[in-house]
């Protein structure tokens, strides 16, 4: 009877966990104004299953009888929408530490079954915003002259474009999200993580809460609603790209295709500049925190080591981990008269191994630097404390 109870929570911390990534993908849709192109359901759909790890195709054909079709697919992470999940799912997981392994497995059966269903019904129809008709040659793109619907008698209004999610890749993708995040759970509950660094942990909701808030304020007051939409969807992306090029981790983008002149003057983002400070501040704080709730037992020196070894487990693949999820590829092409012709196929990513060596060295500095600055400060007040008192006579 108690694991059949343990097993029903897993399947509602499953359930919770897709309510979550869906409620956070239409609040940012709406920012978006993505309701008023149509199919707001089967978008929000989609978004939930790329934020689960599958990717989306899409096809668009012009009204008119031109014999062509406009089609291409899309793989990226809405990151915001994937750590909504992860945390609900971990919050709800961990609230009890009998049968975490029953929930965990139930959890991890559910999820990937769920998304199945979100994943199917991530199909529709959108319109496409209207534009101005094209005169005379059209648009030159890559030197090419725009015809067709673009270009010469046409326009833009003409076509309408339909999506739809692929639902075994999503599937595959639903089951490597559920197992990482309940392995972490297992990970915690194994070393007690929650009890040993509650400081810590209660620092940093409290500063990821006032990360997102800030961003959202300051996206939305800069330049409007569908920024804190972006924002909402994607936060955790940029500051892990952040983190990753101020360690100094080399990002790549390559293109391909009878239009990857478009991305030709697109480099790569230079690691290193002024994001190292900011890496260096973000690193040396979470350190302080780290190191004000752990134990006081040992030498200083041991102390700052041992933090520094945690710190790089942890960081390492961390960082490792948001590599390889940050990952963007998106492939375009047409096909007319029952030939296909690739226009462009863009990939951009980070290198996981070096983010895996460049997070476990930046943790353990980190680690090791709050450390001693914590024991330095915690030193000096031991000894100041005192000798005011005494000087006072109280």
């Amino acid at each position: 009877m108690g694991t059949s109870r343990e097993a029903g929570r897993g399947v509602v911390a499953a359930v919770a966990a897709l309510a979550a990534m869906g409620a956070v993908a239409a609040a940012g849709l709406l920012l978006l104004d993505a309701d008023r192109i149509g199919a707001f359901g089967g978008l929000t759909a989609a978004v939930v299953a790329l934020a689960a790890g599958g990717s989306a195709e899409f096809g668009a054909v012009p009204a008119s009888d031109l014999p062509f079709a406009l089609r291409g697919g899309v793989a990226v992470v809405p990151s915001g929408v994937s750590l909504a999940g992860a945390v609900v799912l971990g919050w709800l997981l961990l609230r009890r530490r009998d049968g975490l392994l029953v929930r965990g497995a139930a959890a991890a059966a559910a999820f990937p079954v769920g998304l199945a269903a979100v994943a199917w019904s991530a199909r529709g129809a959108v319109a496409l915003p209207r534009g101005a008709s094209g005169g005379g040659s059209g648009a030159a793109v890559c030197g090419v002259p725009a015809v067709g619907p673009s270009g010469r008698g046409g326009s833009v209004d003409a076509l309408r474009a339909g999506f739809a999610v692929p639902v075994w890749p999503a599937v595959a993708g639903a089951v490597c999200w559920v197992l990482a995040v309940v392995g972490v759970c297992l990970l915690v509950a194994r070393f007690r993580v929650a009890e040993r660094c509650r400081p810590a942990v209660r620092g940093g909701w409290w500063t990821a809460i006032a990360v997102t808030v800030g961003c959202l304020v300051v996206a939305w007051a800069s330049a409007g609603p569908a920024a804190a939409g972006a924002v909402l969807l994607v936060l955790p992306l940029v500051v892990s790209g952040a983190l990753s090029l101020g360690l100094g981790v080399p990002w790549t983008v390559t293109s391909d295709g009878a239009l990857s002149c478009v991305l030709g003057e697109v480099g790569p983002p230079a690691p290193g500049g002024p994001l190292t400070w900011v890496a260096v501040a973000g690193l040396l704080g979470l350190g302080v925190v780290a190191a004000r709730s752990r134990g006081r037992d040992g030498t200083p020196l041991r102390r700052a080591a041992r933090l520094a070894l945690w710190l790089a487990a942890v960081m390492g693949p961390v960082l490792c981990a948001s590599a390889l999820v940050s990952r963007v590829s998106v492939d375009l092409g047409i096909g007319a008269f029952g030939f296909s012709l690739p226009l462009l196929a863009a990939r951009v990513a980070a290198d996981p191994l070096v983010a895996l060596a460049l997070g476990a060295a930046g943790g353990a500095a980190a680690g090791f630097s709050g450390s001693l600055l914590v024991d330095g400060s915690l030193r000096v007040t031991s000894v100041s404390w005192p000798a005011w008192t005494d000087r006072d006579g109280r």
